[in-house]
C-alpha cells in the first residue's frame, strides 16, 4: 500500500504565557498554536489506497520551559503535572490528534527529544497516550530510529554532544520507576538543558528571547556572557566532565563506538568558550566565572555582542541555507544512505534544510530537516555586512529592540514539515514545505520570509 508520511518536530509546546511580572515562556507563539492544530485537522485520513502517517519526531513538549525549571524532571509527580498543564493549555492540537487517529484513522508515531525526556517515564508516558485515546498511536523513547522501507526518522540529538539522551541511564529510571524505586544515582541531564536551566532562563526576565536561540551548544556560551550571564566557566566544566563521565567517541560515521551516545567536545566547543572568554575578560583568564561585571555596562555589553555576532557571522549564514548542514548531521545521514536508506529525516536544529546525499538525477538519497514549530530570532543580515559602520549600525537597532523586548521585527515564525510518498521500497516524493501555504520550501522563499517579506496565511 503506498504511504504518505508527514513529519514534524521540534513543537516546543509548554510554557507559561507573559504575565504582568512574568516573561513569555511560550517558544511555540499562541498564533503557531493554532496553526498547527488546523493542520492536523486538514491532514487526509488512512483510505483503501493509501495509509496516512504523522511522525512528530522529538521536543513534541518542553519540559523545560514548565516551572519549577529544571533541567531534569525527576520527581513522576511533578513531571506528570507538568504535562497535564501543557496539554490543558494547548488542548486543541491534542484534540486534532486524536481526531486524526480515531476518526480518520492516521497513524501517529511519537519520538523523543531532548527536551521531552520525561516522557519515556512509565506514569507520564500513560498521561500522554491516555489523552490521545484509542487508535494506531506510537511511542518511541528507547533510542530507536523510525523506519518504513526506504525512510528513516529521527530527532538527531542522538548526534549532538550537548544535547545526546544517556538512554543507558534512562532505561535505568524507567526500570527503577516501574517499580516504584527512588531514582539511584539521579539521572545525569545533558548539557544543553543544564544551560538552559542555570544560563538561559534566568536571563528571560530582562532578555524574553533569549531562549529562542539555537543550538544549546557551546555556540551560544558567548551570546550567554555577552548579555551578562555568569557561570559560564562552571557551564563548560560541566560539559567537560559530562563527556569525560557518560560519553564515548564517535566512529568516521558519527556513530557512537559504544552506547553512551555523545562524543567528546569538538575543536569548534572549545573555540567558542574561547570565545567566550574573551568576551567576558578581554583576554584575561579567570574572569569568566564573576560574569564579567564590566558587561552590565550597556555600552561594554554592545561591543560584546558585536564581537559575538561578528564571530558567528559564517555559522549563522550557514544555520540558515537549507541547502547546507553541519557534518555532525551529514555524516550519520550519509551511512543511513549507505545502509540503503533513500530519504533521512532529522529534526532537532530548528532550521529546515534539503541537501542531496548522492549526485543522483533523482535527487536521492536525501536529507531533510523538518525544522521547527517554535518561534526563531533572524539576526538583521547587515550585522555580517564587509563595512563596519553598517554592520555596527544595524546591530545597534537590533539589539535596541531586543533590549526593550521589541521582538516583532525580529522574532520569525516558521513553521514547516516534511512529506514523504513512498510505495513499498520506491520513493514517489520527498520535500519540505511551509506549513500556512504547503508551499515547497526553497532558498529564495525561505529568504523573504526570514527577511519578514511574507504574509502569513491565518489560522
Amino acid at each position: 500500500m503506498r504511504s504518505i508520511v508527514y513529519v514534524i518536530s521540534d513543537l516546543h509546546l509548554g510554557g507559561a504565557a507573559a504575565g504582568s511580572n512574568r516573561p513569555d515562556f511560550q517558544m511555540c507563539s499562541l498564533h503557531t498554536q493554532a496553526l498547527l492544530g488546523q493542520f492536523i485537522e486538514q491532514l487526509p485520513g488512512r483510505t483503501g489506497n493509501a495509509d496516512s502517517q504523522l511522525i512528530i519526531a522529538g521536543d513534541i513538549v518542553d519540559f523545560l520551559a514548565e516551572e519549577p525549571f529544571e533541567a531534569f524532571t525527576s520527581d513522576p509527580a511533578s513531571a506528570e503535572r507538568k504535562l497535564n498543564t501543557i496539554l490543558e493549555r494547548t488542548s486543541p492540537i491534542w484534540d486534532a490528534l486524536q481526531e486524526y487517529v480515531n476518526k480518520r484513522h492516521g497513524a501517529l508515531t511519537l519520538l523523543l527529544g531532548n527536551h521531552d525526556v520525561e516522557l519515556a517515564m512509565p506514569t507520564v508516558r500513560q498521561v500522554l497516550l491516555n489523552r490521545l485515546g484509542e487508535g494506531r498511536v506510537h511511542l518511541i523513547y528507547d533510542n530507536e530510529a523510525f523506519t518504513l522501507g526506504p525512510l528513516l526518522i529521527e530527532h538527531g540529538n542522538r548526534y549532538d554532544e550537548w544535547n545526546a539522551v544517556p538512554h543507558d541511564a534512562l532505561r535505568r529510571v524507567r526500570s527503577q520507576l516501574s517499580r516504584r524505586q527512588p531514582i539511584n544515582p539521579p539521572f545525569p541531564a545533558m548539557p544543553g538543558s543544564r544551560m538552559v536551566e542555570e544560563l538561559v532562563n534566568p536571563l528571560k526576565q530582562q532578555y524574553a528571547f533569549v531562549d529562542l536561540l539555537k543550538p544549546e551548544d557551546a555556540a551560544l556560551l558567548p551570546v550567554l556572557i555577552a548579555l551578562g550571564a555568569g557561570g559560564i566557566k562552571e557551564a563548560w566544566t560541566f560539559f567537560r566532565n559530562f563527556v569525560k563521565t557518560r560519553a564515548v567517541d564517535y566512529d568516521e560515521n558519527r556513530e557512537p563506538v559504544v552506547p553512551g551516545f555523545i562524543a567528546a567536545q569538538t575543536v569548534s566547543d572549545e573555540s567558542m568558550f574561547l570565545l567566550a572568554q574573551s568576551i567576558a575578560s578581554d583576554g584575561a583568564p579567570g574572569q569568566i566565572s564573576a560574569g564579567a561585571p564590566k558587561l552590565f555596562d550597556r555600552e561594554a555589553r554592545r561591543a560584546a555582542l558585536y564581537k559575538c555576532f561578528r564571530a558567528q557571522s559564517d555559522l549563522h549564514r550557514k544555520a540558515f541555507n537549507m541547502h547546507t548542514e553541519k557534518e555532525i548531521y551529514l555524516m550519520p545521514a550519509h551511512a543511513a544512505a549507505s545502509a540503503g536508506f533513500q530519504v533521512v529525516v532529522y529534526g532537532h536544529t530548528h532550521h529546515v534544510k534539503k541537501v542531496a546525499l548522492g549526485d543522483s538525477p533523482n535527487g536521492l538519497p536525501v536529507y531533510l530537516n523538518t525544522g521547527t514549530w517554535a518561534d526563531l530570532i533572524c539576526v538583521p543580515t547587515a550585522v555580517w555586512a564587509v563595512e563596519e559602520n553598517i554592520a555596527r549600525d544595524a546591530l545597534q537597532a537590533f539589539i535596541d529592540d531586543l533590549e526593550g523586548n521589541h521582538l516583532t521585527s525580529w522574532r520569525r515564525s516558521l513553521p514547516t514539515y516534511a512529506k514523504i510518498e513512498i510505495d513499498g521500497e520506491l520513493v514517489i516524493s520527498a520535500d519540505v514545505y511551509f506549513a500556512d501555504d504547503h508551499a515547497q520550501v526553497t532558498a529564495d522563499a525561505l529568504a523573504h520570509r526570514l527577511a519578514g517579506e511574507h504574509v502569513y496565511v491565518s489560522a
